[in-house]
């Protein structure tokens, strides 16, 4: 009996690619004993790359819940690794931001996610990897044009 569903699709095949990174980049940050759960490595690196920005955009872009990025970032900040402060635009939120403290941790999360995209690419020529990662870039930049067009339309 054959499946009515096409399991090759972009948005399967994307789902699958990233739940294997996250997979392979959880257990590895694991397997290293950082001092920090994966969960947290994962909010931290999302810091890092985004911050500072609020706690409930850190939810947003890590899909992880309130409450779990809470969590996290209250065992962050005690680490020293992330400081919280008010946001001069609404002090009622918080901003969070990577403290110097982080560097060393982040270098090594740094290696473990370059260690999961090596798998990830295998043997594909630069040329290739290059253009789809161009790709997923514009894939991405066209969801979020999308839904910025969205909420411009709702607000109007």
């Amino acid at each position: 009996m054959s499946t009515p569903i096409d399991v090759d699709t972009t948005s399967f095949l994307i789902l699958d690619i990233a739940r294997l990174l996250r997979t392979e980049f959880e257990r590895r940050v694991s397997d290293a004993e950082l001092g920090v759960t994966p969960g947290e490595a994962r909010a931290l690196a999302t810091v890092a790359r985004a911050g500072p920005l609020r706690q409930h955009d850190l939810a947003d872009l890590t899909g992880l819940g309130a409450m779990s990025v809470t969590g996290f970032l209250d065992r962050l900040e005690r680490a020293g690794l992330i400081e919280r402060e008010a946001d001069p635009r609404d002090r009622r939120a918080k901003l969070v931001r990577v403290t110097g403290a982080a560097a060393p941790l982040l270098a090594r999360l740094k290696r473990i996610g370059d260690e999961v995209r090596a798998v990830t690419r295998g043997d594909i020529p630069d040329e290739d990897w290059d253009r789809f990662r161009g790709l997923l870039k514009v894939a991405r930049d066209n969801h979020l044009a999308a839904r910025r067009d969205q909420r411009a339309a709702g607000a109007a």
